[in-house]
């Protein structure tokens, strides 16, 4: 007699939402967390304690049309980053500002093996920009990939582990590993706005494998933990939009502030 075996689990989706699931709920009851901004030891279910919280240096209208950065009025649409160099994504989103509360976190996030805080930072993006994200009528996740060295020396994509949250929280396909980086670029900041995208235009490729599945896509979320200039996410976006896929919007995390 056969066993009825409930083998939709094993969907890509419903894998991540287990997997969710396991580090978010499971994990914290056997090792406690402590606060990404204070250090102080957390209660069960938290991951950033009530007092920073509020200290978060979050974004505030108006911002610019096109990448989501505060800007000085409501009159201005544009910041000065995508005045002087346009962007081709449609429009972006971000939770807090890039300063000198949401760096040190950030670098534990990106370097310091601060996986958990994914769930957190897609948690907090859903409530702050749920409504827009669905009148985006979004068809995929797609997370901004890292070079195999910088994979291999982290152990890990920053921006996957974010895009699978989102993409779990939005009922929706992630698929890391459809962009490519080929080339381990220099570090973006030490550049300026015009060099961190000649050094990065060349950068990024779609995955042979996956072009087939790009071939259904017209409407993508991509996906990026620190929004500066926005050279890398423009350059993703091109090769995105080269290989068909119509309408790129942006997320990150943190976004710098706008110059005037």
């Amino acid at each position: 007699m056969k066993l009825s075996v409930p083998f939709s689990i094993f969907r890509p989706e419903r894998r991540q939402a287990f997997f969710s699931f396991m580090v978010n709920r499971i994990c914290p009851i056997l090792y406690p967390r402590h606060c990404p901004v204070c250090q102080r030891t957390l209660p069960y279910g938290r991951i950033v304690c009530e007092k920073c919280l509020l200290l978060l240096p979050r974004v505030r209208e108006p911002v610019c049309f096109c990448c989501g950065k505060p800007v000085l009025s409501e009159a201005q649409e544009l910041c000065y980053d995508c005045r002087t160099f346009p962007k081709s994504f449609q429009r972006g989103l971000a939770l807090f500002l890039y300063n000198e509360i949401t760096r040190p976190f950030m670098a534990d996030f990106k370097y310091h093996n601060r996986r958990f805080l994914a769930y957190f930072f897609s948690d907090e993006i859903i409530k702050t920009h749920h409504s827009l994200l669905l009148s985006w009528h979004i068809q995929a996740v797609i997370p901004v990939p890292v070079h195999k060295n910088k994979r291999k020396k982290r152990g890990y994509n920053q921006a996957a582990l974010l895009g699978r949250e989102l993409a779990v929280r939005l009922h929706l396909p992630c698929y890391p590993k459809l962009l490519l980086r080929i080339v381990d670029t220099l570090p973006q900041k030490q550049l300026n706005p015009r060099l961190r995208l000649k050094n990065i235009q060349n950068a990024f490729c779609i995955n042979p494998s996956l072009q087939p599945l790009v071939n259904h896509l017209q409407t993508v979320l991509l996906v990026d933990d620190i929004y500066t200039t926005g050279s890398t996410l423009e350059a993703c976006t091109r090769v995105l939009h080269e290989a068909g896929v119509r309408n790129v919007y942006v997320c990150s995390v943190c976004i710098g502030v706008a110059r005037d």
